[in-house]
């Protein structure tokens, strides 16, 4: 059964036209991306839930009034309740999988706005880990993906946006308890900051420019002894340099682009991926429409590739997507919008409306040549970029296991 809609040919449609590749290389590109160890080294495991129950409880919560956080919260997880229980929406789940090729997936599990919300967000995804264990695994370590891939299934490696300190800042083992925690429930990576100011330094949509506070470097120095990879993609300038100077192993960044080519909040200059470099880390570039500048497509996210492989070489980057597969839901779907005028919005924690870019095509990373689905599309535009094998192999998952070991305890 094809549990692709149309647009999921238009984007790979996209792709093709964009890269132009001779048969040859497409053929070769293919071949690699299935032989090759592949990781999206930050993203979502796919939506692909829409059905009828989904509509009808909007309505049903809509109706009374419990105000639009509450009712964006409830609908964000029973989308994951509908995926593992609707057999369409888990028919396009297991499809979406298979089809991306990906021997492991970096998937981000909470948001580090606090422990509750965390912990909710890690129940939701230890349903899908179980549900869909036919094609999906956590795995925590190098050896655990390897055994994880021998049995034909994607190694899936928890991520979380943020440290869960307590912030009373009163005692030093108080605010760091729940990091030997999260480890042991299997996060592996962890943003310092998520654009805005904590305790531990600046994010990248801050006006200044702090750096790490003392409590960033005991919480790096920790990080370093649980075995967690310390993550600043959404990290301010000077807090993400003097993190790679301060760690002791190899840091990331998961999910980013070059500010040479673009210069926007969430882009790293070229300092910041030098430092990142020179500690023996790597660097993910999105495939984020509105992000990455130019023409804000598949192109430009090779372009941004291509530099920072230049700039500090091919042994320090990688892609992190910072998107999921999306099936393109009914219009009645897109219509169910938050109201506009609630007193709630999200948009101070990201608030990217002081930068004037708009991408020419939003829909870009959903059904465009960067959707997710296009991964296999991704290896063969490395190929036509005139990337050895062996640097690709680097860029699409080995670069994230050495990461991955030099900080495993």
């Amino acid at each position: 059964m094809n549990f692709f809609s149309s647009n999921q040919e238009k984007a790979w449609n996209a792709a093709l036209k964009l890269l132009n590749p001779t048969q040859a290389q497409l053929e070769h590109g293919l071949e690699l991306h299935r032989d090759l160890f592949v990781t999206d080294h930050f993203g979502f495991l796919p939506s692909a839930c829409w059905n009828h129950n989904i509509v009808v409880k909007w309505d049903e919560l809509k109706a009374k009034n419990i105000g639009q956080r509450e009712l964006s919260k409830r609908m964000e997880f029973l989308q994951y309740d509908e995926c593992c229980r609707d057999p369409e929406c888990s028919g396009r789940f297991r499809s979406a999988i298979r089809a991306s090729g990906l021997k492991c997936m970096v998937q981000t599990v909470a948001e580090g706005k606090s422990r509750t919300e965390d912990l909710r967000r890690m129940a939701c995804n230890i349903q899908l880990l179980r549900t869909f264990r036919d094609v999906i695994e956590q795995a925590g370590s190098t050896d655990e993906i390897e055994a994880v891939n021998r049995e034909g299934k994607t190694a899936v490696v928890w991520s979380v946006n943020g440290p869960p300190l307590a912030g009373e800042l009163q005692d030093l083992e108080q605010e760091l308890a729940c990091i030997d925690d999260w480890r042991r429930i299997g996060v592996r990576l962890m943003h310092l900051t998520y654009n805005r100011r904590n305790f531990v330094g600046d994010g990248c949509a801050e006006e200044a420019n702090g750096g790490l506070s003392d409590l960033g470097r005991d919480l790096i120095a920790r990080l370093n002894k649980s075995g967690i990879i310390v993550d600043v993609p959404h990290t301010g300038r000077q807090t993400s340099i003097e993190a790679a100077k301060a760690s002791s192993k190899p840091i990331m960044a998961s999910h980013t682009a070059a500010r040479a080519l673009f210069d926007f909040a969430r882009c790293k200059d070229d300092e910041t991926l030098k430092a990142i470099a020179d500690g023996g880390g790597m660097v993910g570039v999105y495939a984020y429409a509105g992000m990455l500048g130019g023409s804000d497509d598949l192109t430009m996210m090779l372009n941004h590739i291509e530099y920072i492989a230049k700039l500090v070489g091919p042994d320090h980057v990688g892609i992190g997507t910072d998107l999921q597969y999306q099936h393109h839901w009914p219009q009645e779907v897109y219509d169910m919008r938050p109201y506009p005028n609630a007193e709630y919005s999200s948009a101070w924690w990201g608030d990217w409306k002081k930068h004037p870019h708009k991408p020419k095509n939003p829909n870009e990373s959903i059904d465009g040549s960067l959707a997710w689905i296009n991964w296999p599309l991704f290896t063969v535009g490395l190929v036509v970029r005139g990337f050895s094998d062996d640097e690709i192999a680097k860029i699409q998952g080995k670069n994230f296991l050495r990461v991955l070991k030099a900080n495993q305890i």
